[in-house]
């Protein structure tokens, strides 16, 4: 009603200001320390050259003008944007634009196709009317079984495109369902999608490095 102010509590309405600074003091430790063990855990051999191959798959992906095709959901579905709105649009260097698709990007497809098939199916269709063989599906999952992506994974595998899964260290489902699979070696949501980001910042700007006239760093 006109003039009335609708009012809620929440819990943390009620949080003093001493607790609010010592929480986000702590948060952004653990964090710090967390990144100082898991930056060691990336540095393995193996799991470099994974994350290298994978790198590979998606230049070669472009270089013979195949379109990438990225999904994910909640966080992942934001990832999966930023990726390919640097690819369409650039992520250091100016170069020509590539294409890209975010294939939760549209709410009206993913709404439709949710609650004409359900929402397991919201990537595979996606997949199935914009996937080409020569195109490379990237699959974000950090617990590895969202039932949405392993279905796009396998709908991408059947119609000829190349695949790469980002996951946790568990995996899930994950193993055996794409060509490069590759495990954030932690089991915590937050850090595993921030390596996700690192890992896509790290093809994007291989891409925006490689457009250019020389080709080299």
């Amino acid at each position: 009603m006109e003039g009335t102010e609708l009012t809620f509590e929440h819990p943390v309405h009620a949080v003093s200001d001493d607790a609010i600074e010592q929480v986000v003091a702590q948060r952004q430790t653990l964090g710090i320390e967390a990144w100082a063990s898991l930056v060691r855990a990336l540095e393995e051999p193996a799991l470099v050259a994974a994350v290298d191959a994978a790198g590979r798959a998606v230049v070669d992906t472009l270089r013979a003008g195949g379109t990438i095709l990225v999904a994910g959901n909640g966080g992942s579905a934001a990832i999966a944007s930023h990726i390919a709105a640097e690819f369409v649009g650039k992520c250091i260097l100016d170069r020509s634009p590539l294409p890209a698709v975010c294939l939760a990007d549209s709410l009206t497809s993913i709404t439709a196709v949710g609650n004409d098939y359900g929402f397991d199916d919201v990537f595979v269709r996606g997949v199935q009317s914009l996937g080409r063989p020569g195109d490379l599906l990237i699959a974000m999952s950090t617990s590895g079984r969202s039932e949405s992506i392993l279905r796009a994974l396998d709908a991408a595998r059947e119609r000829g495109l190349g695949t790469v899964a980002l996951t946790g260290a568990a995996g899930g489902d994950l193993p055996g369902r794409a060509d490069h699979v590759l495990h954030v070696p932690s089991d915590f949501t937050p850090r595993i999608q921030e390596v996700h980001m690192l890992w896509a910042h790290a093809w994007c700007e291989a891409v925006d490095v490689l457009s250019q006239p020389t080709g080299s760093a």
